[in-house]
């Protein structure tokens, strides 16, 4: 396949994450005129468009199913798992409770306990963390995606596997997708009609995200026909996602994103050597959560320019992403990869 923008499109939709939660979780008002600049939901939506096309074409260049898991484990556990065991044992330095309460607290480790096998919201907060931030406000409020990134990673090989014995591979894409919207809009009803908040956890699981996985693998086994057409694609898919973003709709916003987005992906813009110097998006993304708590935990947005203090905070995290990359993600990645020729 050709040379594309995947990095460049990763690293962008990441610092979109990070400046829009930078707006949102300090609540500062001269930043609030920026919100709809910066919208995390499309960013994370845009993460799982890309990430079905790129996860499919890692399963095809995979040669087998436990090389292709080892390979997705190596990319995804070394950094995630730092970030979680980091938060766990640092964090315990500013907790409201003592060191011996906090570590004899079963809430420490129910936390621990949730967030190494990626189910966040069952226990997103720490004892006493974070406290002034709010009450009970979630450590790491970024990583509720990572479970569904795992649960496509498992899904995905059963159904390319559906997809390889189907005769018409479209109909049953367009079955998934149809039935994902489906299930999206059921618990968003349930949720504004009972306003049970269980409804709403239930609407923002991997089902409700199957819409842009499979527009992403569907790209990749359609690609020529997409290249070919992309212009008129990406126009089209623009028009579609204004509108229904005007609308407050999501039905053809999964396909209209993706069509956004590959086609920038393969544009004439050369951005493919953009990653050079590591491929920083991921850790942008983990780190980004903790770090701004942190700063308003020391209350560095109250007590200096607002702006200057996002930006150092900004620097801080491209530090900590570019070091994370360099000394556990790549490395971890080059030994899977080693592995794989010796073998």
């Amino acid at each position: 396949m050709q040379k594309n923008n995947f990095d460049f499109l990763r690293f962008l939709l990441a610092f979109i994450v990070v400046i829009g939660h930078i707006i949102v979780i300090t609540g500062i008002e001269e930043f609030q005129s920026y919100k709809y600049f910066f919208n995390t939901y499309i960013s994370v939506t845009g993460f799982f468009c890309i990430s079905g096309f790129l996860i499919t074409k890692s399963f095809f260049n995979s040669k087998n199913y436990k090389d292709y898991i080892v390979k997705r484990a190596a990319r995804l556990l070394p950094a995630y798992l730092m970030v979680i065991l980091a938060c766990f044992l640092f964090l315990s330095l500013i907790s409201t409770n003592s060191i011996s309460d906090y570590f004899s607290n079963t809430i420490t480790y129910k936390y621990l306990a949730a967030n190494l096998s990626f189910l966040n919201f069952v226990q997103p907060t720490l004892p006493g963390v974070f406290l002034k931030n709010g009450i009970e406000y979630p450590v790491n409020g970024a990583l509720w995606t990572l479970k569904i990134e795992v649960g496509f990673y498992i899904l995905l090989p059963f159904i390319l596997y559906i997809l390889n014995k189907s005769k018409n591979k479209s109909i049953l894409l367009v079955t998934i997708y149809i039935l994902s919207v489906i299930y999206n809009y059921y618990f968003q009803y349930l949720f504004t009609t009972t306003n049970n908040p269980f409804y709403s956890t239930l609407a923002h699981q991997l089902p409700a995200f199957l819409s842009y996985f499979t527009c992403g693998i569907a790209l990749y086994y359609y690609f020529d026909i997409f290249i070919k057409r992309k212009n008129i694609l990406f126009i089209l898919g623009t028009i579609i996602y204004i509108i229904e973003y005007k609308l407050h709709i999501e039905i053809l916003s999964p396909m209209a994103l993706s069509f956004i987005i590959f086609a920038i992906a393969y544009s004439n813009f050369k951005l493919y050597k953009f990653s050079k110097h590591g491929d920083l998006s991921y850790g942008i993304y983990i780190y980004h959560f903790p770090l701004i708590n942190l700063s308003l935990y020391f209350g560095f947005f109250d007590n200096f320019n607002s702006y200057l203090t996002a930006l150092i905070l900004i620097i801080i995290l491209l530090i900590i992403s570019y070091i994370s990359w360099h000394l556990l993600e790549s490395y971890f990645l080059k030994k899977v990869k080693s592995q794989r020729i010796q073998n």
